[in-house]
């Protein structure tokens, strides 16, 4: 594969450098690779702890899902990129940070690195989550939406070294890129990969590194801007004004009694919660407080000491 932040446009193929060996690249990007084993280090305990590919599991490690960043746990939009569903997606996705993230942590430097991929996984972050508006809710989780903000940076550096959109656009690490981009995209709408993370991700990385690069005296008001962006992005993904209806209202109701009993009452998964009570309460309290009557009837039944009023598992969607 080409390295698509070669600063030599154009440069034939037959006299570009062997690829650095495994040792060298952890050397030359020590961040990519600190972001790897980290991210190994959460799959482990995660996985130590239950599974990763069950849904109580996933969102007691960090997961993003809409409904609990509605509840109020922000934070969540951070933490998950450092999180992946199963042993297949944290190797693909390590084999990728490998192979994109650290020839762009070598081009423009650890910090600027650092924030590129944490600023692009926290939009994509952001834009999963606003995506339940449109598409329902869904739990996401891993580091493709920072990746994908590395491939936007990318895109960014290259452009800043052509004179032309035809010279960039005919380069031969811009079209790998591109054509990376392409696939991954379309293999996402087949198998429901999470392309509003991709694509927060790839705008908010170009963004950045375009800023990065730029050696404009408006630069502090594009970070401005950009800042303002992913804020935006943010309220959007919070709804702090939203009255949960419908299946959404259900939703509530079914995971406050969930972490407050243990039990999951998604047809068809056994699999227990891990009981959080505050979690629970703090669902049920704001679901109720914005007119769920099911959440209502959760919190009453929960502080009765009764049995949940809800169906059991193999009742409900």
């Amino acid at each position: 594969m080409p390295d698509p932040t070669d600063p030599r446009p154009g440069t034939d193929p037959r006299a570009t450098p062997e690829e650095p060996s495994l040792f060298e690249r952890a050397r030359s990007a020590p961040v990519t690779f600190a972001i790897v084993a980290i991210n190994f280090a959460v799959f482990g305990w995660a996985e130590h702890e239950g599974s990763t590919t069950d849904e109580g599991t996933l969102l007691r490690f960090g997961a993003a899902e809409p409904l609990h960043v509605w509840a109020g746990e922000y934070w969540r939009v951070a933490t998950c990129m450092f999180l992946h569903i199963g042993i297949v997606h944290i190797l693909m996705n390590s084999y990728m940070a490998i192979g994109w993230a650290t020839s762009l942590e070598r081009t423009i430097g650890k910090w600027r690195f650092l924030l590129i991929y944490l600023l692009s996984g926290v939009a994509g972050g952001c834009a999963s989550v606003a995506s339940g508006i449109l598409f329902g809710a869904h739990i996401s989780a891993g580091a493709s939406g920072a990746l994908f903000g590395v491939l936007g940076a990318t895109f960014a550096i290259r452009r800043r070294r052509f004179p032309t959109w035809a010279a960039f656009w005919a380069d031969r690490g811009v079209r790998s890129v591109a054509i990376q981009v392409g696939i991954w995209t379309a293999i996402g709408f087949q198998i429901h990969l999470d392309n509003a993370a991709h694509f927060g991700g790839l705008v908010a990385g170009s963004l950045g590194a375009w800023l990065f690069t730029s050696s404009s005296p408006a630069r502090s008001k594009g970070w401005l801007a950009l800042g303002a962006g992913v804020a935006a992005l943010f309220v959007v993904a919070a709804r702090p004004w939203w009255s949960p209806t419908g299946d959404y209202g259900r939703d509530i109701a079914l995971y406050a009694d969930s972490y407050l009993t243990g039990r999951s009452h998604r047809r068809g998964d056994p699999t227990p919660f891990h009981v959080d009570v505050a979690r629970g309460t703090r669902f049920a309290t704001k679901g109720c407080a914005h007119g769920v009557t099911m959440a209502c009837e959760v919190l009453e039944d929960y502080r009765k000491g009764q049995s949940s009023p809800l169906p059991a598992p193999g009742d409900s969607d």
